[in-house]
C-alpha cells in the first residue's frame, strides 16, 4: 500500500485510498534540522520531569520512550515533546522554534534539585525514517554507541517512521533534507507539534494526546494536573484535532478555521504540501461542526479525513 494518501474521513472506520501523491522511494531518511535536543541528567531528573509532564518517567526503561505535554498552571499545552529514555538520562525532542524558552522556563523550576538540563540540538543530529528496514516497534528505543534509533507511531496508509539520535558526530552530508516530507508524514500519523503561534491554546486531551498516550491519568500531580483531570473524569471533550484537505498551499500554523458565516470553529496546527495542488493538515475543530461546511480564513474548504487511530467519542 504506498504511502501518504488521503484516507477519507469515514468516522471512527479509516479507507485510505490507494493515493500516492508525494515522490519518495521505499524508503526514505531526512536530516531535521527543525527538531531540537534537550538533555536532561541528575539525580533527582526523574522526579523532576515525573512533576513537569503529563506523562510518568519512571515508567520509561533505557530501551523505551513515549510523548508528552508540559502545561501551565490553565493546564494550556506549551510543548509537546517526544522523552527518550536512556540508562543516564532523558531527550526531550521538541521544535526547535520553542526550545529557548523552555529550557529557561523548565530551568526556573529545578530550584535546589540534583537536575542538569543541557541544549544539545548542536552537538548531536536527528535524522528521521520512513520506511526504515530495521525500524524499531512503536514506543521502543534501539541504542548503540553511536545513535538512538525509535520507533514512531505509523501513517494511516502503514508507512513506518523512525527517529534516529546521532550521539556526538554529525548526520552523513548525503543525508538530504526534505523537512516537508517529514511534517507531512506527521500530519499523516496524527502527531501534532506546538509551535509559538500554537503555544497555551488548547488543553492535552484536545490534541488526541490521551488517545496518542501522552497522558497518564493515574500519576502525581504536574503544572495544570487539575483542568487536565477534570476534563477527563467529569467533562466532555468538545473540541479535538482533525485531520483535513484544502486545495492551495500550505495555510500557516494558527490560522483560523471558519464556518461559512466565517465565525471561528478551530485553528490550523500545521500543514504541509501533499502535492502542487493540494495540503494537508491537522487542526484543532469544534466537535460539533466538523459534519459541517468549514473553511480556512481565506475561504479555501476543508474536507475531513480519517486519522490513523481510533477517537471513541
Amino acid at each position: 500500500m504506498p504511502c501518504f494518501g488521503h484516507g477519507i474521513y469515514t468516522g471512527h472506520i479509516i479507507r485510505p485510498t490507494q493515493v500516492m501523491d508525494a515522490a519518495m522511494s521505499s524508503s526514505t531518511s531526512t536530516r531535521l534540522a527543525a527538531t531540537g535536543i534537550v538533555y536532561l541528567e541528575g539525580a533527582d531528573a526523574a522526579g523532576f520531569l515525573r512533576n513537569q509532564l503529563t506523562n510518568d518517567v519512571r515508567r520509561l526503561g533505557p530501551d523505551r520512550h513515549f510523548l508528552a505535554a508540559w502545561c501551565d498552571a490553565k493546564g494550556r499545552t506549551q510543548m509537546v515533546a517526544r522523552v527518550v529514555a536512556t540508562s543516564d538520562g532523558w531527550y526531550l525532542l521538541m521544535p526547535r522554534e520553542i526550545l529557548p524558552a523552555a529550557v529557561k522556563r523548565l530551568t526556573m523550576y529545578v530550584l535546589r534539585d540534583d537536575v542538569r538540563i543541557h541544549d544539545v540540538s548542536d552537538t548531536t543530529e536527528l535524522v528521521g525514517h520512513i520506511d526504515h528496514a530495521e525500524a524499531p516497534d512503536v514506543g521502543v528505543t534501539v541504542a548503540t554507541d553511536e545513535r538512538l534509533h525509535i520507533g514512531l507511531e505509523s501513517t494511516i496508509d502503514g508507512c513506518r517512521r523512525s527517529l534516529s539520535i546521532l550521539l556526538n558526530r554529525e548526520a552523513d552530508d548525503a543525508t538530504p533534507s526534505d523537512e516537508a516530507l517529514w511534517r507531512l508524514s506527521g500530519i499523516d500519523a496524527g502527531v501534532p507539534d506546538i509551535g509559538l503561534a500554537t503555544q497555551g491554546e488548547f488543553v492535552p486531551q484536545m490534541l488526541n494526546l490521551h488517545w496518542l498516550m501522552a497522558i497518564d491519568f493515574d500519576k502525581g500531580c504536574y503544572p495544570g494536573q487539575e483542568v487536565v483531570a477534570r476534563l477527563h473524569y467529569r467533562g466532555r471533550l468538545t473540541r479535538r484535532i482533525f485531520r483535513l484537505q484544502a486545495d492551495g498551499a500550505p495555510p500557516m500554523p494558527g490560522t483560523l478555521v471558519t464556518d461559512a458565516d466565517n465565525n471561528k470553529v478551530g485553528m490550523v496546527i500545521e500543514a504541509e504540501a501533499a502535492d502542487e495542488t493540494t495540503t494537508r493538515l491537522l487542526a484543532v475543530v469544534a466537535v460539533d461542526r466538523i459534519s459541517e461546511a468549514i473553511q480556512l480564513a481565506d475561504a479555501r474548504r476543508l474536507a475531513p479525513l480519517d486519522l490513523p487511530y481510533a477517537t471513541p467519542a
